[in-house]
């Protein structure tokens, strides 16, 4: 199952939770709190294929209450490819972040526990796959990958400035 946190800035509580079904149906999402300084919600994600639909449901939701000023659909977009790799190539445990500083900068980061052990296949010009962060570098005023403090191995982030 997939589950919601949100918190003010400067709390470290995991005051609202709620579980999100692992179906496809709409899901329920708590309020994502604010404050003066800036607004953080954070969703726990299960490596399943509902969980990108889950992840940009929750984070239209947040971007609405938020009244978030910028593109919801490219941060929607963003989003969608940030969990889809973790969710496709990356251990669990998967969490999403988004943070909606008073500038009207938006920071999205998904943390996972690491690359899987694939196979290495060969890319060719006609994958359907692989373009996701191509679609991610066109959308964003930056974005990276790093490491990340247990129980997550990694960090892919991007920021959506608002035009």
């Amino acid at each position: 199952m997939s589950q919601i946190i949100s918190a003010t800035a400067g709390t470290n509580a995991r005051a609202m939770g709620a579980l999100l079904p692992e179906s496809s149906h709409a899901a329920p999402v708590a309020p994502h709190l604010t404050s003066a300084l800036a607004r953080h919600t954070a969703m726990d994600i299960a490596p399943y294929a509902e969980a990108c639909g889950q992840a940009r449901h929750w984070a239209r939701t947040a971007l609405s209450d938020w009244a978030h000023p910028g593109d919801v659909d490219n941060a929607l977009l963003v989003v969608s490819e940030l969990v889809t790799n973790a969710v496709l190539h990356a251990c669990s445990p998967i969490r999403a972040c988004l943070n909606l500083h008073t500038d009207n900068t938006l920071h999205l980061a998904v943390y996972d526990g690491g690359p899987a052990a694939r196979a290495a296949t060969p890319r060719t010009p006609h994958d359907e796959h692989g373009r996701g962060l191509d679609i991610v570098a066109a959308l964003t005023a930056g974005h990276g990958r790093d490491a990340a403090s247990s129980p997550f191995r990694s960090r892919t982030w991007a920021t959506l400035t608002a035009s």
